[in-house]
């Protein structure tokens, strides 16, 4: 094990700049680690600011000013903004909708259960201990997690945090961009052509992502709404919401929010035709998504396997919940960049 360890140390570690960089990754690893939590509004800010960065630079490359680039920016973001706080209201109402009737949806699947599973040949009692032991917390749990979101305090807080907090942050990290780039520059050693790399191929792959991914997030979120709003689907816009950030968790959230839409459909509509016309339409949105658009928008931006990109996605969603599921692709991408930049000795020699 040791002459492993000294091996490995003496084959990656060669150089005083493998060093520094692996010091400043792991205090950057242990504040996500440790205030992740916390930091979430700058972290979205910077992230949001990334994004948008890149319209920015691109006008200023076609010969406009910074100040008309930052203002087109600004202004398309203000709109993007403004559009969320037209879009709660209507939102409010389907969540407190949805809340009211989960008792009668419960009491419709579970009544949908008994009859398809009364086929098997299973006692009435065996038959109720499956469908409580199965589906009794369903209720309290989908009730308890939308009051939160909708009402509860700590919810409520939260939002009007990120709702204030975020468009100023990303305001200032846009219009002060490069003393903010300066200043990191500064903390960083002077010799710093690994972290130059690792940063120049991660800043392709993770851009292209962001773009690619968040223009996806938006088609297909519209394309379901306008799809469930004419067929007349109860709750299209929590639907459609679900459905859009779905593609944010690849693979993990396509069977996800699943469960919703087939739930759903059946409380509405039963197994009566309307039903399958329903889940029809939402499978060959699943199928344009995965086969045509994501393709079209991502290419080959991030070359991770499927089998990396559910481990990433398992990983992280334990550590950080919700964020760590949105963040697990990004940060997959970043390990990725870091092992593929990293010269061992024998590069060195060759």
């Amino acid at each position: 094990m040791i002459n492993f360890l000294k091996n490995f140390f003496d084959k990656y570690f060669y150089d005083d700049e493998q060093y520094a960089a692996l010091f400043i990754l792991s205090i950057g690893i242990v504040i996500l680690y440790f205030l992740g939590g916390i930091i979430a509004p700058v972290l979205v800010s910077i992230l949001i600011a990334y994004i948008l960065n890149g319209l920015m630079s691109f006008m200023e490359e076609k010969g406009n000013s910074r100040i008309l680039a930052l203002s087109v920016t600004l202004f398309i973001f203000g709109l993007f903004y403004l559009s969320i706080f037209l879009f709660l209201p209507f939102l409010s109402r389907q969540i407190l909708l949805l809340v009211s009737d989960i008792p009668q949806i419960y009491e419709s699947v579970n009544t949908f259960l008994s009859n398809q599973l009364a086929q098997y040949e299973l006692q009435s009692n065996q038959l109720d201990e499956v469908i409580i032991n199965a589906f009794s917390y369903v209720p309290t749990l989908f009730q308890n997690a939308l009051l939160q979101l909708n009402s509860g305090f700590s919810a409520v807080m939260n939002a009007l945090l990120y709702l204030i907090i975020v468009p100023f942050l990303v305001f200032f990290l846009l219009k002060d961009r490069d003393i903010f780039i300066n200043h990191a520059k500064d903390l960083l050693p002077k010799k710093k052509n690994l972290l130059t790399k690792i940063w120049n191929d991660l800043n392709i792959q993770l851009y292209g992502y962001l773009r690619g991914k968040g223009l996806e997030m938006i088609i297909v979120a519209l394309v379901t709404g306008f799809v469930f709003y004419f067929q007349e689907v109860n709750y299209s816009i929590i639907l459609s919401i679900l459905v859009g950030l779905s593609v944010l968790i690849p693979y993990v959230g396509a069977i996800l929010v699943t469960i919703p839409v087939v739930l759903i459909g059946l409380f509405q509509w039963g197994l009566d035709s309307s039903f399958y016309i329903f889940i029809t339409s939402y499978l060959i949105i699943q199928a344009l998504d995965g086969n045509v658009l994501m393709p079209l928008l991502l290419g080959r931006e991030v070359k991770l396997h499927p089998v990396i990109i559910i481990t990433a996605v398992l990983i992280f969603g334990g550590i950080w919940g919700f964020w760590g599921l949105l963040l697990a692709i990004p940060i997959a991408t970043f390990l990725r960049a870091i092992m593929l930049a990293w010269p061992t000795r024998e590069d060195l020699i060759n």
